[in-house]
């Protein structure tokens, strides 16, 4: 068989949902980081690409690509991001995220707002310098829908592996377009529940 062949065959299979298991996110490994370092960040991108930090309040980071990664787990990088200028003075509404927007029409294949609408699994690993308990939240702006999840951050500065499972939902239809489907992000403070000094993501699929 051609090359020419198999990579139509490849692509015939991917457009009737033939592979499955395919990752949403973009750049998880975190290989890929064309702004290099960014300092004096408040709100915005820097380090590895496709991941965004958002802020309220009077913080500062710096964001970058690091090597620190979790022994064993094949990946070789990370998204460190850095306290650089602390907020001296938490309000209730001043909050720390770091996020990725998946695009509408990625997300076709897992059939929302149909019968047979299937369940996203979340995986990741994370080092942060204060253990507690974090907060992941999917945003789907169709419908204006969130849903959150706990996880526990158990020891400081050391690598975890998080699995976090949301079931298929049958209703609320996501369009089939290149506008933002998806909002998924990390929140690393909400008012004065977390506050972190250092904080490293890989590994995000």
């Amino acid at each position: 068989m051609s090359r020419s062949r198999d990579f139509a065959d490849l692509a015939g299979s991917a457009d009737a949902g033939g592979l499955t298991g395919r990752n949403l996110i973009i750049n998880g490994a975190m290989q890929v980081a064309q702004r290099d370092t960014v300092t004096s960040v408040t709100s915005g991108y820097g380090g590895p690409d496709r991941f965004k930090l958002i802020r309220a309040g009077a913080s500062a980071f710096t964001l970058s690509k690091d090597s620190d990664a979790p022994t064993g787990s094949s990946f070789t990088s990370s998204w460190k991001i850095d306290v650089t200028t602390a907020d001296a003075s938490l309000a209730a509404d001043d909050s720390v995220q770091i996020l990725q927007q998946i695009e509408a029409q990625n997300l076709q294949r897992i059939k929302k707002g149909t019968s047979s609408a299937e369940s996203l699994t979340l995986s990741f690993w994370i080092k942060s310098s204060v253990t507690g308990t974090y907060i992941v939240e999917w945003y789907e702006h169709d419908n204006s829908r969130h849903i959150n999840k706990s996880y526990t951050i158990s020891s400081a500065d050391t690598w975890e592996f998080k699995t976090i499972t949301i079931p298929g939902d049958t209703s609320g239809v996501i369009a089939n377009d290149n506008g933002a489907g998806i909002q998924l992000s990390w929140w690393l403070m909400a008012g004065v529940i977390i506050r972190v000094g250092h904080c490293k993501l890989a590994g995000v699929r």
